[in-house]
């Protein structure tokens, strides 16, 4: 495992060689009718080497531990004179598990309302202690998402990434950025996303996110760990009910059975029996809209 340490350089120049991402992108627009589809395209190529290749931290990643993910722009609208363009972005990513193939998902995420501008061979600049282009801020948002929890879920002290992703966020609100950025358009857009998992309020979630991988997933490679790391995710999950109690609506457990579900279903359907009748009752309560995958789990 990588050394994790701290990255105090939240305001630095993304302009260093280095890659933490093996990211795929697709830029789709089948509703919209222009002779002008190789914007689409370079649109495309433009973004996959913006995520992937510089450096968005001071941290050096291992092939192995790049963090994989896709993100997919479905173009609905499109002003050939000005490049405005909106629609949707789709993106998913995960982190590698311990001394194995997996790749645990740690956010999906559907998000319905994004708009930019954008012309073919544009140079696309991001700079991280200001408002520019919605495009760059929108995709350094998610990267930066990505970056925090996936350090999250290595230690308890790792926020610096979701603290950048927390400012990319608040410049853009201040400069009138528009849509996904404002905490009154949507309960679930970017703006909720940073602010439940930067609110003090949520501790739990981030000590659960650690406990969950590093506790649970990253021991499941060793039949002798597996139970302890049943049991090490049953508590983590379990630990949720504080926030669900407080907060049965909240957009973060939203998105986080979204992300999980499947892959709880998985850890407890295979390998040694786990008694789970406490996690199976909470888990349909707190993520009634998966609660039929609960149903056999591990049985």
């Amino acid at each position: 495992m990588r050394n994790l340490v701290v990255w105090v350089g939240l305001f630095l120049s993304v302009t260093l060689s280095g890659q933490e991402f093996l990211v795929d992108v697709k830029v789709q627009a089948p509703k919209v009718q222009t002779n002008d589809r190789q914007v689409f395209t370079n649109l495309e190529t433009a973004l996959r080497n913006f995520i992937n290749q510089q450096a968005w931290t001071q941290v050096s990643f291992e092939d192995k531990e790049k963090i994989r993910g896709s993100i997919v722009i479905t173009i609905n609208d499109y002003d050939q004179g000005t490049g405005l363009m909106a629609g949707n972005l789709q993106c998913q990513f995960a982190r590698p598990v311990y001394m194995t193939d997996y790749q645990s998902p740690t956010l999906t995420f559907l998000d319905g309302d994004v708009s930019f501008t954008y012309r073919s061979n544009e140079v696309l600049d991001f700079n991280p202690g200001r408002h520019g282009n919605n495009l760059t801020a929108v995709t350094a948002f998610y990267c930066y998402i990505a970056l925090g929890l996936d350090a999250a879920s290595f230690s308890t002290q790792q926020t610096n990434y979701l603290t950048q992703a927390q400012i990319v966020a608040a410049n853009a609100a201040s400069a009138g950025a528009g849509g996904g950025w404002d905490r009154f358009t949507s309960s679930r857009n970017r703006f909720w996303l940073i602010e439940d998992l930067m609110n003090p309020a949520n501790a739990e979630f981030l000590t659960a996110w650690y406990d969950y991988h590093r506790k649970g997933m990253d021991r499941m490679h060793d039949p002798k760990q597996q139970m302890a790391a049943k049991e090490a995710i049953a508590t983590a999950v379990l630990s949720l009910q504080a926030i669900h109690t407080r907060q049965p609506n909240i957009f973060l457990l939203r998105w986080f059975f979204d992300t999980k579900s499947d892959e709880i279903q998985q850890v407890y359907g295979d390998g040694p029996r786990f008694q789970n009748d406490e996690l199976i009752k909470s888990l349909k309560t707190m993520d009634a809209s998966n609660a039929s995958k609960y149903l056999n789990m591990g049985r």
